[in-house]
């Protein structure tokens, strides 16, 4: 079967996000492919005027699929680190911490509404459901959230584990997961992270959510929430 142009992009920067390991001697990770779910989502408006935001930069190869895969989008993407040298004319880096409120929202002041938002920053659970809580209200009507890299709400590999100096431990009924597909069964957002006020928004403006299974890797679970606002 082909595969969508999405994820041959993917597969063509090596990102992660797609379906293939490059083979090509380098040591590389699990594919997660991520892309075969956001095709679905995202190719009826990939030639629209678009404000795309992604967290997290890394080496930039999803900051490259994103430009070729939406041709007229304008596109911003945020992480604790410099990486003006991939600026071009359609992509815009900023520096910013997805867990400080005070920077997130000094920045979305300046970007404004967005109409897709993807979460590949940190990983870690706190910052997951604070930007999620945090940001939501900077999606327009109709737009599209996205949280990736939900392998480390699995306890079974992350508890007692750190990553980027941050502790894993998940108590019960916070890792983000959790939070989430209790939010699919009941409607009703919970989150020791967030604020009433965030908790509010959420109930009120999500439309619709999703979470989807992929297949699982050595990180642990590999599911894809899509939240449509």
């Amino acid at each position: 079967m082909k595969e969508d142009l999405l994820s041959q992009i993917a597969n063509k920067y090596a990102s992660d996000k797609g379906t293939k390991i490059p083979d090509d001697g380098g040591n590389h990770g699990p594919r997660l492919h991520f892309t075969t779910k956001y095709s679905e989502y995202m190719e009826s408006i990939r030639n629209e005027k678009l404000t795309i935001l992604e967290i997290g930069i890394g080496s930039g190869p999803s900051l490259k699929m994103w430009y070729d895969y939406f041709p007229n989008a304008t596109i911003h993407a945020i992480d604790v680190d410099n990486h003006a040298n991939m600026n071009n004319e359609r992509v815009t880096t900023h520096i910013c911490d997805q867990s400080d409120r005070v920077a997130m929202f000094k920045l979305m002041e300046s970007i404004g509404e967005v109409d897709i938002l993807i979460d590949d920053g940190s990983h870690v659970i706190a910052h997951q459901q604070i930007s999620l809580g945090f940001l939501f209200q900077y999606v327009k009507k109709g737009g599209q959230y996205w949280l990736e890299d939900l392998h480390t709400s699995d306890r079974e590999v992350w508890q007692g584990k750190t990553l980027y100096g941050y502790d894993m431990s998940i108590k019960e009924g916070e890792s983000t997961v959790e939070v989430l597909e209790d939010y699919i069964n009941t409607k009703e957002m919970k989150s020791a992270f967030m604020t009433k006020k965030e908790i509010s928004y959420l109930n009120e403006n999500i439309v619709d959510m999703k979470m989807f299974e992929l297949p699982k890797s050595h990180w642990g679970i590999n599911k894809l929430c899509y939240i449509q606002k």
